[in-house]
């Protein structure tokens, strides 16, 4: 398992790929959740698939990351929501996760503009004295 740690990030990201299907599945859900009539039956079969989303993310992010969305999340009591708290709760974890993800791709940005800077100042500082025939690099 490769896990990513971003620079001013608490917490790490196991699986990026799975937290990228996981969060288009969070928006589809929301999109069906607004534009569906729901009846009870409905209602419970979204209310089992976001727990199930909630505990999808356990092994995807970190410990730090998933007490923080745990905080967050919806707890439903035993009977069905009503179709209006499938929708805010819907909502809440897909603005939680567009959050995690912009926060991800504001890291890489930084890190490949550091990383620019880096090179560009190696090579302001190379010479032409510091080549040697033969050298690869």
């Amino acid at each position: 398992m490769t896990v990513t740690q971003f620079p001013n990030s608490t917490g790490f990201i196991a699986r990026p790929g799975k937290l990228m299907r996981i969060t288009s599945v969070a928006k589809a859900m929301l999109e069906e959740a607004r534009t569906t009539p729901c009846d009870a039956a409905g209602c419970e079969k979204f209310k089992r698939i976001y727990q199930r989303t909630i505990n999808e993310l356990d092994d995807v992010i970190s410990d730090d990351l998933h007490a923080e969305l745990l905080k967050l999340a919806v707890r439903f009591d035993e009977s069905a929501p009503s179709p209006s708290e499938i929708r805010v709760a819907q909502a809440e974890l897909v603005g939680w996760l567009d959050g995690l993800m912009n926060g991800i791709v504001i890291a890489v940005r930084s890190q490949m503009a550091e990383a620019e800077e880096q090179a560009e100042a190696l090579e302001a500082t190379a010479t032409d004295d510091d080549y040697v025939p033969g050298q690869y690099l």
